[in-house]
């Protein structure tokens, strides 16, 4: 049976203090179980998730890279797969790219491209940083911020504008599989396939009526794609 690690996505509902469970994957436990059916699944918790320990210093998304190297390497673990869910879709992109080259990969309604915020082109200063967090805690009452540690939110922040159309073009297409519902409402799917290059589009498969959890509501079709 082929192997495959599971990276989960910024899901707020999972962070440690707002929730008593040990497993990322809680929350789309039916389809976990469906792939286990054709896979021996492997699964991580980021940190600051579901008890996972926070380092004291926010993240940037090459360090969740990392962190994903140093679990296979500890565990002396060699996968067929790695299958990233939304924000562990980015992580799962970056992994080939900067990691191996050669990795199979599985993206479901990948974070990657943003819709309602423009890239980020450099590192902003404290101040707006500052203000930013304020703004986006206080006034708007952004669930991800409100909820989160300190750690949490600044690497949320540092996560958040990250574009990654460029490294999947990067990648090889025969290693990959693109998996969106075509009404996501988090992440805009089109805008990830027109920017997309012929051999990279064809690695890309729409469910229909599908949003940005279709772990859970369109189980058995997504499944059905990533086994075959």
């Amino acid at each position: 049976m082929k192997k495959i690690l599971l990276l989960h996505g910024w899901n707020y509902t999972n962070y440690t203090k707002l929730t008593n469970s040990d497993d990322a994957w809680d929350n789309r436990k039916e389809f976990v179980d469906q792939l286990s059916k054709s896979f021996e699944v492997y699964k991580l918790n980021f940190p600051g998730f579901c008890g996972e320990p926070e380092p004291t210093k926010p993240w940037q998304l090459k360090d969740y890279v990392d962190y994903v190297f140093d679990y296979l390497r500890k565990n002396k673990l060699e996968v067929d797969y790695i299958l990233g869910y939304s924000f562990g879709g980015a992580v799962a992109t970056l992994y080939n790219v900067m990691k191996d080259p050669n990795q199979k990969i599985i993206l479901i309604s990948p974070a990657i491209a943003r819709t309602n915020v423009e890239p980020r082109t450099s590192e902003p200063s404290k101040i707006r940083m500052f203000f930013r967090d304020l703004y986006l805690k206080y006034i708007i009452k952004n669930k991800y911020m409100v909820n989160g540690t300190k750690f949490l939110n600044s690497s949320y922040q540092n996560i958040v504008r990250i574009e990654l159309i460029k490294e999947l073009n990067m990648m090889n297409p025969d290693l990959l599989t693109v998996i969106y519902g075509d009404k996501d409402e988090m992440v805009d799917p089109y805008k990830v396939y027109d920017r997309l290059d012929d051999e990279h589009k064809k690695k890309v498969v729409f469910i229909k009526d599908g949003k940005h959890d279709i772990a859970n509501t369109h189980t058995k079709e997504l499944i059905s794609i990533i086994s075959k």
